[in-house]
């Protein structure tokens, strides 16, 4: 079954009218920890709207996601390990989602659902991979990057293709959103994926919350992160009890959960690091599931589930066929939220992140590889049987049954097992990355939607000896110490329409400096410019380089100096492409 037939023969409005199902709202929280919730034992932290949502539905001790946050959605969105999706790091253009993959929205929508994303996106930069081409109806949050800078009266958030600005703090205005969006759609099934951007930082918060966990003792950042978890409670409260108000908690699986390891630091509850690591801190999240009347009030489920695992149990809730002309990692625990008991779902669980691209182990040469992949060559795996076994890249082996804490390392007592445990991930990995280029995807230009479009200069190639990317915070972001002739910038880019295209330059140079020349080209066109000044080195203006004229389809975007008139090209901010009429 190809995608394409796959979403047309998923529509069945009669299954819906003959056994309705029911709306699934599916909550995930950015950066927050197991621990950091008071019905996991935590004693400091205030959290009791989601501690009322794991007494009154199911609460899974032992659920894994990702070691961070875009790997963990593609899962969570397709059933699929994150390897085989392309949305394999956070940022640099490799946080996308290929376009060839089925969403839950997608499937949902093809069941007569109506669907939206509010929140955080964090699964494609640009419009071929924004919410509402991946089967969401309605999008209102942020898409481009992993997180905003700007909490309170942000700029930097969007409705549907639009930008738009906001009074208030953008915890409360995605709430504001979502029960807006819920109240107008009530009346048909619907899907809600309410994705807060909090508690990742920057770590900001109203002072109110601050101040209350500083008065119990707590640093500046912890209290920072507590009071932003608290106040995400504080807005679930309200969605509780609009759900009530609108007699929709019947009708509402209403789901729960963090897309990694925590960020907080003053409690652990015993479990080892944090966001990042495949140590048990860094991929075991909290995940509540609460439907009054349909799954068991206060029940416990120690069997160990992921992210994968909810894409099958959402298509099987209501009725929707699975995809057939793909492998799905996840499995369906339907029957354990029902139960609240069921067999066990994997005999392995494998974890793994790196930065740049999925490793097994260094290569043998790390010294031929691009600058920004030599750091991430840290093996950064684990693997987990059905017994409680879980082995570590590093060798250490722990019996997580006896040390969920991994404090005692067994792997001399049990080397039978580590070594049964390392082959079956190499057999993963082998599995998941098989056929995987891992290359950033082409950038489109000269789209309806997207027109000027931005290259992002995180996605730019850095070729040669000095030249660097430095990250300030997407919005601030750099290339620098373009000081030697043969380094060079290039981007992939897949022309949508053939036509003349204006290239603008937001870059900074201090007078002095001003007056190197630099050429564009792209296919077979080029065009030359002269750098001009601006007030200094970090000081950025807009100058137009120029019109080249571009053919449909995919090419290289380069800009290289033609003559350094003083010790660098430019500080280079930005850089635009508009399709002219």
């Amino acid at each position: 079954m190809t995608r394409r037939s796959f979403l047309a023969t998923g529509a069945a409005p009669a299954v819906l009218r003959a056994s309705p199902a029911p709306n699934v709202i599916l909550v995930i929280t950015d950066d927050q920890g197991w621990w950091d919730v008071g019905i996991h034992g935590n004693p400091h932290i205030e959290t009791p709207a989601m501690d009322r949502i794991a007494r009154e539905g199911v609460r899974f001790t032992r659920f894994y996601c990702s070691p961070v946050c875009t790997p963990t959605r593609a899962s969570l969105l397709t059933g699929r390990h994150y390897q085989r999706t392309g949305a394999i790091d956070t940022y640099k253009g490799r946080d996308t989602l290929a376009a060839g993959e089925i969403t839950l929205a997608e499937v949902f929508r093809a069941r007569g659902y109506r669907t939206a994303c509010i929140g955080k996106w964090h699964l494609g930069r640009y419009m071929k991979y924004h919410p509402n081409e991946r089967g969401f109806e309605h999008f209102f949050g942020f898409w481009q990057y992993g997180f905003i800078n700007r909490y309170d009266d942000s700029d930097e958030l969007w409705h549907d293709k639009r930008r738009v600005i906001t009074t208030g703090y953008v915890t409360d205005v995605l709430t504001d959103q979502a029960l807006a969006w819920i109240e107008q759609n009530r009346s048909k099934p619907f899907f809600l994926y309410l994705s807060y951007n909090a508690p990742h930082s920057p770590y900001l918060v109203p002072d109110s919350y601050i101040a209350r966990y500083l008065k119990k003792g707590l640093p500046l950042q912890e209290a920072r992160i507590y009071g932003m978890i608290t106040c995400i409670d504080d807005n679930l409260r309200r969605l509780l009890e609009a759900l009530e108000r609108w007699q929709l908690a019947q009708t509402t699986l209403l789901i729960f959960m963090s897309d990694n390891g925590g960020v907080s630091r003053f409690y652990s509850c015993g479990l080892r690091s944090g966001k990042g690591s495949v140590y048990e801190g860094g991929i075991r999240v909290p995940f509540f599931a609460r439907w009054p009347g349909q799954v068991p009030a206060g029940a416990v489920v120690d069997t160990p589930v992921q992210h994968v695992d909810v894409f099958p149990t959402l298509c099987e809730l209501i009725g929707a066929p699975l995809p057939g002309d793909r492998k799905l990692d996840g499995r369906s625990f339907l029957l354990h939220l029902r139960r609240a008991e069921g067999p066990g779902l994997h005999e392995h669980l494998f974890h793994q992140w790196n930065r740049v691209r999925p490793l097994l182990g260094p290569p043998e040469d790390p010294s031929e590889a691009p600058l920004d992949e030599r750091k991430a060559f840290r093996p950064n795996w684990a693997v987990h049987d059905a017994r409680g076994f879980k082995l570590h890249a590093t060798g250490e082996l722990f019996d997580l049954n006896r040390d969920p804490g991994e404090q005692h390392d067994v792997a001399k007592t049990y080397p039978e097992v580590a070594s049964r445990l390392r082959a079956r991930f190499e057999e993963f990995f082998r599995d998941v990355t098989a056929g995987q280029q891992y290359r950033r995807v082409p950038i489109e230009v000269g789209r309806e939607d997207e027109n000027p479009v931005e290259l992002d200069i995180a996605w730019s190639e850095q070729v040669g000896k000095k030249l660097r990317h430095f990250n300030r915070r997407y919005h601030r972001d750099t290339i620098e110490d373009w000081s030697e002739p043969g380094d060079f910038l290039r981007w992939r880019i897949e022309a949508v329409n053939s036509g003349r295209y204006e290239v603008v330059l937001e870059y900074g140079c201090a007078p002095a400096e001003a007056g190197s020349r630099y050429a564009i080209t792209a296919g077979r066109a080029r065009l030359e410019s002269v750098v001009k000044p601006t007030a200094g080195d970090m000081v950025f203006e807009p100058f137009s380089a120029g019109v080249l004229s571009l053919e449909k389809g995919e090419t290289l975007l380069e800009i290289r100096p033609l003559e350094l008139r003083s010790r660098r090209l430019m500080t280079l901010h930005r850089v635009w492409l508009r399709r002219l009429a």
